[in-house]
This record gives C-alpha cells, structure tokens and sequence, in this order.
C-alpha cells in the first residue's frame, strides 16, 4: 500500500511536471523571450595591503525586519507549492480538509514562535537552531543541531536544484538550446553565489521582486476566483475547515507535506546579526512569516477546492495533479496568465536557491567564528560585508552534489528530488523540537521576567506537537521518498545519525580541548 502510494505521489509529480513543460512550449512559440545580459564586477580595492586581519563581522543595520520577511517567505517556493504539492497533498492526505491542516500547523508553528522569540533576547548570534540550542541544552546539543541544520539546508538545495535545473532544460530546449538539466543546475548555483556575495541588502531586493511576481499570481487567482463566486452567486463550501473533514486517517499523512510547506520560517534568527533592531526585528519577520504561510496556502486550497466543487475536487487532484492550479488560472485569468505562470515556477525555485544560499552560508561563518569548522569560513568581503568564502564553499558543495547526481544517472524530479527531501524534512523538525526543549530549559534555569506561558507552557506544548508531526513524517515517509519500507527509513534517520556523531565530536573535544570546547558557547551570550 506504501509502494502504491508513493507511486501515486510521483505520478502526481511528474503529471505536473509534465503540464508546465506545455505552457513552457507554448511560451517559446508564441511569446518570444528577450534575455537581458547582467554583468556584475567589483571595484578595485584603492587602499593599500594592510596587516591587519580579515574582515569577520557580518554587515551590521543592513535588513530591517521586512527584507528578513522576504527572505524567509521565498524558501518556501509557494507557487512551485500550489502547483505540484497541494493537489499531491489532497489526493493522498485528508482530501478537502487540507486548508485545515494548515490551520492546525500554522498555529502549533505561533506557539513554537512564542518561546523561540521570547529567548531572543538572550541569545546574540548568526548560528539559530545552534545557538538556542547550545543556550539551553548545551554545546554538545548544539554541535549536534548545527549539523542536523546544516546538512538539512545542503539537502534542501539539492532537491531546489534538481527542480530549477529541471524546467530550465525544458524551457532552453523550447527555445532551441539543448543542454542537460546538471549544467542549467550549475550555472544557477554559479549565479546565487554571485548575488549572495553582493550582499544581503541586494538579495532582498531582488527577492522582493521575485516574491512580488509569484505571490501576485497566486493572490491574482484568488482575486479572481472570489469575483466569480460573487457574480456567479456560486455556493461557497466552508467543508474544507470542518473537524470532521480535517481529522481523518488521511491527517497524519497530509502532515509531511504541510510541515514541509512552512519550512524555513525559522531562519529569520540566522540574520540577527545584519538585522537593524534584531530583539524586534527577528521576532516581527517570524510572526509574520508563519501567520503568512498559513493565510495564504489555506485560503488559496479553500478558494480552490470550492472553484472546482468540494464534491470533485478530489478526484480533479487525483486524475491531474500536475495540471490543477494552472487549469484553474487558465479558467480564470486566460492561456497567457498560465503560461507567465509557468515561468514563474523557475523564478519562485531560483528564489529559494538564492535564500537557502544565504541561510547555509550564514551558518558556516557562525560555526567558523567558533572554531568548529575551517577559520577561513568566517572571512567577509571586504565591500559588501558578506561571507563570500562560506557562500563559495556552499555553491562548491552543491555542484558537486549536482555533478554526482548526473554521474549517478538519477532522475531529477523522481530521484534526486524526493530522495533530498526526506532527509532535509526530518532535519529541520528535529531541530524545531530540540529548539523548543531548549527554550524550555533555558527559562528554568534561569530567572527572567518573561512569563511561565512564553517560557514554559509554549515552548512544552509547541514541542509535544512538534514532536507528533516528526512521528508522523517518518511513519510516512515512504510517501515522501517513493522508496520501499527499509530505504526510506535509512534516508530519514541518516541525516539523526549524522548529527548524533557531531555531538560524539564535540564530548570528545571537551575532554581533548576544554578551552575550544568553552569557547563553543561564546555565540550565546546573555544580555
């Protein structure tokens, strides 16, 4: 039955796939495309050779709490989402009661907001998950998580890359350039360097841009979709936020792709240290992300589901997952919104390669500046005060993972993507929940006058919730994978046993090196 299941979650995959491919060929044959040539290049450095140390601070006052929002809002890919994922999600989790699955996750995400922003004051730092862990649970946690994450983000890519380099080969060979999908995944890894190394004030904008296009789309839809409600005087289904629709057997499996929906939320604390008011900044950018998230996917599936009748919405997901947003907005907005809607599909999946870069990057140089990976790590341009050296390394690692998925022979879409996503997925709620428990701990050993509720009662409850949904992606996670029973398992609890031999590293580290060990919580200093 699992084997059937993740079958049917690739069909689904591939049916999509294969619907943006038409809309993409139609582009190039009605629409031609104009590629605007950007050069970027660097100022030659006037000054004279200097002694002194490279530069290791991050730039400081450089996002305010709305760039922070953009960058967390874009790893999320929320067309690439409404267009393959969700009708997945409705045919193989809990059919119309999505929208309130969504509900459900995004509240369990503000309670687990509520303690993460309320130790934000005590932690100054670039690390997240590591520094809030290793302030509350301590170093050896903390090494363990900054591997979990790390790992978890690289993996991310990957699967992103698969996806981008994807419909680039399709879109290319549309217009007469063939080349195989590795090499439009390289050159997008080259690029997101690039623009990583310009700096984050520079990404922001460009993310701005980009979110501006594919959230316009989607909100466009849903514009549309009410004016034809209203003039229709068509019956709207509140079903979709029924219990009983919600709650079914198909809940638990409907989890693994609405967790996945809001992953990365919690990577507005990696730019503390660049943000302008970060005790305000960090918090406003988390809140509104996830209550963001949360609108936007379960109002979009409710106004969905009810465009095509809550009666056959699901057998509409389930006979073309691939084709059903974008049949509904051809209905609504015409052929030539659905075929702009299909290029946006690649920039909503460069965007989240453009954030996640920055993410990883941001975490080499926190783990440098503590001495727990190469020093040269935590080196920063010299102009834009970005960690252009962890940015390379990161692209460096990425098109090798590209290069030996090529080498490999693996499928994009059906290997190399699902295959990334398992471990990737498990990675990141693990952490969620050690952040969580850290929190927690840290509040009872230390007096504040943050309140029991922030302190203790949220942070507790966020984490039994959290750790429910990390039972049941790996319980399901052969729906995620597409692989038998023991294969899917070994994906998900690799990325664990990874960081369960980080914290080994870092126990013998304290009785090898206690200085470099005490050094490891100097990130987390309390205020």
């Amino acid at each position: 039955m699992a084997q059937r299941a993740g079958w049917l979650a690739h069909c689904g995959r591939y049916v999509w796939f294969r619907a943006v491919c038409r809309q993409l060929s139609k582009l190039s044959q009605t629409e031609p495309i104009t590629f605007l040539a950007c050069r970027f290049k660097e100022s030659r450095m006037s000054a004279p050779a200097r002694s002194t140390p490279d530069h290791t601070g991050l730039k400081k006052d450089a996002i305010g709490w709305f760039g922070i929002f953009l960058m967390v809002i874009t790893t999320n890919g929320p067309l690439t989402s409404m267009g393959g994922g969700v009708p997945v999600s409705i045919t193989l989790g809990n059919g119309i009661g999505l929208p309130g699955s969504y509900v459900v996750v995004c509240l369990a995400y503000l309670l687990f907001a509520i303690g993460f922003c309320a130790m934000t004051p005590y932690v100054e730092n670039g690390g997240a998950f590591y520094a809030y862990i290793t302030k509350g649970l301590g170093s050896v946690a903390g090494v363990g998580s900054a591997c979990i994450a790390v790992l978890s983000y690289i993996s991310i890519l990957l699967a992103c890359y698969a996806m981008l380099g994807h419909f680039m080969q399709v879109m290319m060979a549309a217009m007469g350039i063939a080349a195989p999908w590795w090499i439009w995944a390289l050159v997008c890894a080259v690029l997101a360097h690039l623009l990583c190394v310009r700096g984050i004030e520079f990404s922001g904008r460009l993310l701005l841009l980009l979110m501006l296009c594919e959230v316009g789309a989607i909100l466009g839809a849903d514009v549309l979709e009410l004016l034809r409600q209203h003039f229709t005087g068509a019956v709207v289904s509140f079903a979709p936020f029924w219990p009983q629709s919600v709650f079914t057997a198909g809940f638990g499996p409907s989890l693994i792709f609405v967790v996945a929906s809001f992953m990365g939320f919690e990577t507005a604390a990696i730019y503390a240290q660049e943000a302008r008011d970060p005790q305000r900044s960090v918090p406003r950018a988390m809140y509104f992300s996830i209550v963001f998230i949360g609108v936007l996917y379960a109002a979009s599936i409710f106004l969905m589901l009810n465009h095509f009748g809550v009666d056959h919405a699901v057998q509409v997901a389930a006979n073309d997952p691939g084709g059903m947003w974008l049949s509904m907005f051809q209905t609504l907005a015409g052929p030539t919104a659905a075929r702009i809607g299909a290029v946006l599909v690649i920039t909503s999946l460069f965007a989240a390669v453009l954030s996640f870069t920055n993410v990883v990057a941001r975490y080499w140089h926190a783990l440098s500046m503590r001495g727990l990976v190469w020093t040269m790590l935590s080196r920063t341009h010299p102009r834009h005060r970005s960690p252009y050296i962890a940015s390379a390394i990161t692209m460096c690692i990425s098109c090798a993972l590209i290069l030996m998925c090529a080498m490999a022979g693996l499928d994009p879409m059906l290997q190399a993507l699902p295959w990334a996503s398992v471990p990737s997925a498990i990675g990141v709620l693990t952490c969620q929940v050690l952040a969580a428990l850290a929190v927690a701990s840290f509040f009872r050993r230390h007096q504040s006058s943050v309140s029991a509720w922030r302190g203790m009662v949220a942070p507790v409850c966020s984490a039994v919730v959290l750790l429910y949904f990390l039972w049941q992606m790996i319980a399901h996670v052969q729906l995620l994978s597409g692989l038998p029973s023991v294969p899917s398992y070994l994906l998900a609890v690799s990325i664990l046993i990874a960081g369960g031999l980080a914290s080994f590293y870092a126990c013998r580290l304290r009785r090898s090196s206690p200085d470099v060990f005490a050094r490891l919580s100097e990130l987390v200093k309390q205020q």
